[in-house]
């Protein structure tokens, strides 16, 4: 979505609890997430960049 001359990105994960994973396991995977997030999603604008065609 365009937004403020660039591109706004809503990232939604969901489904964790419908795996049906205990409370420990459920908090690990989700902090394992996050993480995993924090540190791929700033690369993403250059990877995007990258696919773009002139």
């Amino acid at each position: 979505m365009p937004a403020d001359g660039g591109t706004l990105l809503r990232l939604t994960e969901a489904g964790f609890r419908e795996i049906g994973w205990e409370a420990v396991q459920l908090e690990a995977h989700y902090r394992s997430h996050c993480a995993g997030w924090d540190r791929h999603l700033p690369n993403l604008a250059a990877y995007a960049a990258g696919l773009v065609r002139s």
